[in-house]
C-alpha cells in the first residue's frame, strides 16, 4: 500500500489491484513505408551481386586472375578450390539452418518435442569437415613448398638481386649473361620460358614485392633475405615483349603508393641483345659531351651511378656506402646527402619514370630534371640533392637539355 499512490475510483490514473487481469497492449500494425523499405533492402543486396562477382572477375593489369607463369597459376589453383569448397560448406549449413528454422518453427498449440543428442549425426558433422580441412590442409602445405623455389630440374636458372628502397626498386644481376654484371632500375627484364629466382633484400624498411600475373607477395626486411621464384611461359603469353605491373605491397612511407615496377618478358634474342647492349651512353652532342664530363659528375654522381664497361664494378658496394652516408647525414639533421638512388646507365631503354610513375620520355625527363616534387612528391630527389635546396644554385635550360640527350642519346 505504501508504494502505490492512492487514487479515486474512476480515476483514469489509477493503478489496477494486484492479481486483476491486465489486457496485454495490442500492436499496431506495421507501417506501410517501413514495410517496403525493408523489401527492398534484400532486392538490392540481389541486385548488388552480380556486380559485385564481375569487379572480382577483373583482369586488368594487376589481377590475380590471370596468371602467365606456373607459381601464378598453382596460386590461382590453390585459391580456387578453398574458395568454391568454403563456399559449398557454407551453402550447405545456411541452407540446412533456413530448413530447420522454417520446418520447425513455432506454431500455435503446438508443443515441441525434447530429444537430447543425436549420436550418428554428431559422428557425421564431425569427421566430414575433419576430412574436409585435413586434405585441404594437406594439398595446401604441398603447394606452398611448390611454389617455395625454382624446381630442382630447372636449369639456366637466372639469379637476380633485389634491392626495395624508399621509392623504388633495385634490380642486379650478377651475371646477367655471359658473365656480364648488370645493375638496373623498377624494370626486370627476363627471358622468356626461364625460371627466375629474384634475392629479396631491404636497405631501409619494410617493402613486399608483388607482381599478380607472375606470383604472389613476397615481404622485403632489413636484415632478412627473402627468395620469390618466378617464370613467365611462352603457352600463356600473345605476344612479346609483354609487360606485367606490380607494386609495393607493404606501406613503406610517404610515396608507398608510388613504388611502381614492371616485369618485361623478352624471347631469348631479345634479352641476349639487351645485355649486349647495357652498358654506358655515348654522348653525340656537344651539349650531350658537356653534361657527361662535367653536369652529371657535380650534379648527379653524388646519388645516381652510370656504369663503366667493366664485368668487376660493383654497384652494390657504392649503393652501401651511399646508405651508410645517408643515414648517418640524417641522424646528424643535414640536408645535403647522398641518397641510394637508381642506375641510370640504361635509361634510355627503360618504358617508365620515377618508379613506374610516369611515361619515360624527353617532356617527362624534362619535367622531373626542373622539379621532381611535381611528378613524384615525397621522392629523396627533391629533398636532398643541393640543386633543389639553395635557390642560388639550379641547372640552366642548356645543362637539363644537355643531360636529356646525354641520358637519352638522342640520335
Amino acid at each position: 500500500m505504501g508504494l502505490a499512490p492512492f487514487r479515486r475510483a474512476g480515476d483514469p490514473r489509477a493503478v489496477e489491484p494486484l492479481g486483476s487481469p491486465i489486457d496485454p497492449p495490442k500492436e499496431s500494425p506495421p507501417d506501410r513505408t517501413e514495410r517496403r523499405r525493408w523489401l527492398k533492402r534484400p532486392a538490392m543486396l540481389g541486385a548488388l551481386f552480380p556486380l559485385l562477382l564481375l569487379i572480382a572477375c577483373s583482369s586488368g593489369k594487376q589481377s590475380t586472375w590471370d596468371p602467365v607463369g606456373p607459381i601464378a597459376e598453382k596460386q590461382l589453383d590453390l585459391f580456387n578450390v578453398l574458395l568454391w569448397v568454403m563456399v559449398a560448406v557454407f551453402v550447405l549449413v545456411e541452407g540446412v539452418l533456413v530448413y530447420a528454422l522454417i520446418r520447425y518453427r513455432s506454431r500455435p498449440g503446438q508443443v515441441p518435442s525434447r530429444t537430447h543428442g543425436h549420436l550418428p549425426l554428431e559422428i557425421t558433422w564431425t569427421v566430414i569437415p575433419t576430412i574436409i580441412i585435413l586434405a585441404l590442409g594437406v594439398w595446401s602445405v604441398i603447394t606452398l613448398f611448390e611454389i617455395d623455389d625454382v624446381p630442382s630440374t630447372a636449369e639456366d636458372v637466372l639469379e637476380v638481386n633485389v634491392t626495395g628502397h624508399q621509392w623504388w626498386w633495385e634490380f642486379e644481376y650478377p651475371d646477367a649473361g655471359g658473365g656480364k654484371r648488370i645493375t638496373t632500375a623498377n624494370e626486370l627484364r627476363i627471358p622468356v620460358d626461364t625460371w627466375v629466382r629474384l634475392h629479396l633484400a631491404s636497405d631501409d624498411v619494410l617493402h613486399s614485392f608483388w607482381v599478380p600475373k607472375l606470383a604472389g607477395k613476397q615481404d622485403v626486411i632489413p636484415t632478412r633475405n627473402n627468395s620469390l621464384p618466378i617464370r613467365a611461359d611462352s603457352s600463356q603469353i600473345d605476344t612479346l615483349p609483354a609487360t606485367f605491373y606490380g607494386q609495393c605491397a607493404e606501406l613503406c612511407g610517404i610515396a608507398h603508393a608510388q613504388m611502381k615496377m614492371r616485369v618485361t618478358v623478352l624471347s631469348q634474342e631479345d634479352y641476349d641483345a639487351w645485355v649486349r647492349n647495357f652498358g654506358p651512353p655515348q654522348p653525340i652532342t656537344d651539349r650531350a659531351q658537356v653534361a657527361q664530363s662535367v653536369t652529371f659528375p657535380t650534379n648527379c654522381a653524388l646519388c645516381h651511378t652510370i656504369s663503366p664497361d667493366d664485368p668487376t664494378f660493383d654497384e652494390g658496394a657504392i649503393q652501401q656506402s651511399r646508405n651508410d652516408s645517408f643515414i648517418a647525414g640524417k641522424n646528424a639533421g643535414t640536408a645535403v646527402i647522398p641518397v641510394p638512388a637508381p642506375n641510370l646507365t640504361d635509361l634510355r631503354t627503360r618504358e617508365s619514370l620515377g618508379a613506374g610513375l610516369v611515361d619515360l620520355n624527353v617532356e617527362n625527363l624534362r619535367l622531373w630534371l626542373n622539379n621532381p616534387e611535381d611528378v613524384k612528391p615525397g621522392n629523396y630527389m627533391a629533398a636532398h640533392a643541393l640543386i633543389y635546396q639553395d635557390g642560388d644554385i639550379s641547372l640552366s635550360d642548356d645543362q637539363v637539355e644537355g643531360l636529356i640527350e646525354y641520358l637519352m642519346e638522342l640520335q
